[in-house]
């Protein structure tokens, strides 16, 4: 019996960076809010970026990921074992990529006792700079084996052709 292949992420392509500023700011905003609540219970000794960094560990999980340029194309993979593709979204713009999706670990009761878990249930966020920009209509996203592979062709250079000025002759009188 085969298996039906689970669908790819969901792709959406911005010509700027507008939407992904937005998304970043959300994110950051509430890691800014944890982080005030930290610091409200920190150590005298403690120092800021300590509240930031618990804060950002409870808030999100930061996937591994990999850039690669290969045959003009920019190739990002984003290791998200466990996570439903159906959930994942891709944005796209010409110099950035980012990768936004909810995971949720729950324990089945079924299961039995759980002795350890290191699994907790976050935002999976990663954004990546792209070092040159590329085409948003030529990006792709599969799933396979817990990797998602988001491509896109680098942006052509716009060449344009030198006009040719076409001298005329000078008329004698």
């Amino acid at each position: 019996m085969k298996r039906a292949p689970k669908s790819a992420a969901k792709l959406v392509i911005f010509e700027n960076g507008d939407t992904i500023c937005a998304e970043t700011e959300a994110i950051q905003s509430r890691i800014r809010q944890r982080a005030f609540e930290l610091s409200q219970a920190r150590p005298i000794d403690a120092q800021e970026l300590y509240d930031w960094m618990t804060a950002e560990s409870e808030v999100i999980s930061v996937p591994p990921m990999e850039l690669v340029e290969k045959d003009g194309r920019f190739e990002v993979k984003f290791a998200v074992a466990g996570v439903d593709p159906a959930d994942m979204n891709v944005m796209v713009t010409p110099n950035q990529i980012l990768l936004k999706s909810q995971y949720s670990h729950r324990h089945d009761v079924q299961t039995g006792t759980v002795h350890l878990c290191d699994f907790k249930s976050a935002t999976v966020f990663r954004s990546v700079n792209l070092p040159q920009p590329v085409d948003v209509n030529s990006a792709r996203a599969n799933f396979k084996d817990g990797i998602l592979l988001v491509s896109a062709s680098k942006q052509a250079a716009v060449q344009t052709k030198p006009k040719r000025i076409r001298k005329t002759a000078a008329k004698k009188k």
